[in-house]
């Protein structure tokens, strides 16, 4: 009983986060990922399609969160097997999230942001794969030899470091929404501008309500909504767009 429970808030939403006045802090790259090598032929994205993917990224593994919650409920007695089906989801779509951002490429000051965040999507598909394991060792009933006791054990460590590095994406996301600022000052020394336009503002904020709806208004969200509303929270302050006259 005690594993069933472990499984069933680990599938849940389960770590909350408060989305208010996050400081933008520098996020540690994995191990494996300290060296980056770019390119030099390789052109920047263009900063908008960075975060649009971004946005897109949080949404996809938010909508197979809500998935297997569904599954659960629906079903559980099949908790093991719905447990296995959810963290392979979220292998695919965390490799898929891992092409398409390995396509894109930033310039200093944000160069060691994609590759950083990759390394954690990296981290987050090992993690997956050992509650897939554990899982996998409850479908079919005790077996000899296996020590359950110590697969209990290890289930809430695995959501400790899962929830540790979506806790660090969330307090990355100023960092994202900061790639969308126009580093050239106005007449009084100030960041003012935004690199998109007026209509291109207002799509990234259509995007995120439309993905994330009523959400993104819950006092106790998940990390990864909570990084919807710090990115939503950022494109709504006072900043002037790119075809908005400069002072």
């Amino acid at each position: 009983m005690k594993i069933l429970i472990l499984v069933l808030v680990a599938l849940s939403a389960g770590v909350h986060a408060e989305a208010q006045d996050v400081p933008a802090k520098p996020l540690k790259p994995p191990a494996a990922s300290k060296t980056v090598v770019h390119p030099e032929n390789k052109p920047e994205t263009p900063h908008l399609d960075f975060v649009t993917e971004y946005i897109r990224e949080l949404a996809s593994i938010q909508e197979i969160r809500e998935s297997g919650e569904r599954d659960l409920k629906q079903d559980s007695d099949a908790t093991f097997s719905n447990c296995i089906h959810t963290s392979t989801l979220m292998q695919l779509e965390l490799d898929s999230q891992i092409g398409q951002l390995k396509r894109m490429r930033l310039d200093d000051p944000f160069n060691e942001l994609i590759p950083t965040v990759t390394g954690f999507y990296k981290d987050k598909i090992k993690l997956w794969q050992q509650m897939i394991d554990i899982c996998s060792a409850f479908v079919g009933g005790p077996e000899q030899g296996v020590d359950y006791a110590k697969l209990g054990a290890d289930m809430p460590k695995i959501r400790a470091r899962l929830d540790f590095i979506d806790k660090a994406l969330f307090e990355a996301s100023p960092l994202v929404f900061s790639t969308l600022i126009d580093m050239k000052p106005d007449s009084n020394g100030h960041t003012s501008h935004l690199l998109i336009t007026k209509a291109e503002r207002e799509a990234l904020i259509k995007q995120i309500d439309t993905d994330f709806g009523s959400k993104l208004d819950e006092k106790d969200a998940n990390y990864g909504v909570s990084s919807a509303v710090v990115l939503k929270a950022g494109l709504q302050k006072d900043f002037k767009c790119s075809d908005d006259p400069w002072d």
